[in-house]
């Protein structure tokens, strides 16, 4: 009910921004080509947002400081909802037999609807006057809460053009907020390699040592107390902002589970980074796209694992070639990036000695994820065939000594040993359970019999 009230109050809001769009317009081109002298041109006020507590009325009041800033929004919004609205700009100079160069834009040629550009929103709100053609500029610089809260972007053209000739893009997290009202979850894209990753499981079911649980406590408590640090200015100065952690230990110890407890417990959205994607062998790529996630990623709360990072940020090597001067640039960078994050970043690898030292001199916690202890195993065991099959403790105790597996491998032997038995059209059984743990050591090329 509460997310029907929110998007009735979100479109209600952005009707009446559009309609005042349309009249600015309607009142411009009549003003444009009226042959009556003598008529002074009359501004039409912007909607009244005094009982109107929707998600954009509340950001406009707060955060915006003029109509421009405004009608900016809600002009690159048109394009997308109520294209229809600058259809009247497709007129063309009859004297020149060309489109009007004072209404910039242009007609996409696809489509057929006419694309605004900056020059055109200008144009609607204050015609051709120069002094705002220079101002323009001062809305898209870095200072402004546009460029600070990817609110509103202009175009990223290989075509040079001049600023006024460009197009604008309302940021996607700010179009969900100001229409439907929910947090901004972006898929799997090349702009942002990356998949948010869940679990149903709970702590109970990490079986680690007391050690590893301490170093998982300690990134906890930085989640809980993340707002205080930020605010305490004493502890800002003595402290870099954000968390590192690197997770290391063989496959299937319970790092990528870690991560997603500690997402769960904190209510954090945690993304695991595809490092295939991030990688390039193209010179200035790889930078580009770890650009692209810390970019989408910064003051967002989320939690970035990076799966495999050994193959990110490995050692750096000596300068021989070119080659070596443009990964090590890479590494710099990443560094850079690393270190000016404000959230939690978990680094997971199964090889500890490639991280490079520079890297591991910004990490706060170092979680090693040791094969699990036959006690450990014991509990793992249990927990795994709780509900499936009930063995003896003896026989219990006999498989987690006799058998040197992670967590990981054991919930593949489960899912086998079940299968088994489905095909069997029986229960499953003790054997399956050992054929199951013999297909996982063949893997590592360990050898069953004991």
């Amino acid at each position: 009910m509460e997310n029907t009230k929110t998007l009735k109050e979100n479109s209600i809001t952005i009707q009446n921004e559009l309609e005042w769009l349309s009249n600015l317009i309607d009142n411009r081109l009549d003003y444009f080509f009226t042959s009556e002298p003598n008529i002074l041109f009359k501004d039409i006020p912007s909607p009244s947002l005094e009982d109107d507590h929707s998600n954009l009325s509340n950001f406009i009041k707060k955060d915006l400081e003029d109509d421009f800033e405004r009608l900016l929004i809600i002009g690159a919004m048109a394009s997308n909802l109520f294209p229809e609205v600058y259809d009247r700009f497709l007129i063309k100079n009859k004297t020149l037999d060309k489109p009007y160069t004072e209404f910039g834009g242009h007609k996409n040629s696809e489509t057929n609807y006419f694309e605004p550009t900056l020059r055109t929103i200008v144009f609607i709100k204050y015609g051709s006057s120069i002094e705002h053609k220079i101002k323009i500029n001062n809305y898209f610089n870095f200072e402004h809460i546009f460029k600070q809260n990817k609110i509103l972007s202009i175009e990223n053209s290989s075509q040079p053009k001049d600023l006024l000739d460009k197009t604008l893009k309302l940021g996607e997290e700010f179009l969900l907020h100001i229409t439907s009202g929910k947090p901004f979850k972006p898929s799997y894209n090349s702009s942002f390699p990356a998949s948010r990753i869940e679990t149903p499981l709970e702590w109970e079911d990490l079986v680690l040592e007391d050690n590893s649980l301490d170093e998982i406590n300690m990134i906890d408590t930085w989640l809980k107390n993340q707002s205080s640090f930020n605010e305490n200015q004493v502890m800002s100065k003595k402290i870099n902002k954000g968390y590192k952690a690197l997770f290391y230990g063989p496959p299937g110890t319970g790092k990528t589970l870690s991560a997603s407890l500690i997402g769960k417990k904190n209510k954090r959205d945690v993304y695991r980074i595809d490092i295939s994607q991030v990688v390039s062998k193209y010179i200035g790529e790889t930078e580009k796209n770890l650009g692209n996630i810390f970019d989408i990623a910064e003051n967002k709360n989320w939690i970035l694992f990076f799966d495999e990072a050994e193959s990110l940020f490995s050692k750096r090597t000596t300068v021989s070639d070119s080659k070596d001067k443009f990964a090590n640039q890479e590494t710099a960078y990443l560094l850079q990036r690393v270190e000016n994050y404000n959230g939690l970043i978990l680094l997971a690898t199964n090889l500890k000695p490639n991280i490079d030292l520079a890297f591991s001199r910004r990490i706060q916690s170092v979680v090693n994820f040791p094969i699990p202890s036959i006690k450990q195993r014991e509990i793992l065991w249990e927990n795994a065939l709780n509900g499936l099959i009930e063995l003896d403790e003896n026989e219990l105790k006999e498989i987690a000594k006799n058998y040197e597996i992670a967590g990981g491998s054991i919930k593949n032997v489960i899912q086998y040993a079940w299968l088994k038995s489905k095909h069997k059209n029986s229960a499953i059984s003790i054997n399956e359970i050992l054929m199951g743990i013999r297909r996982e050591l063949n893997k590592d090329g360990k050898s069953f019999e004991k």
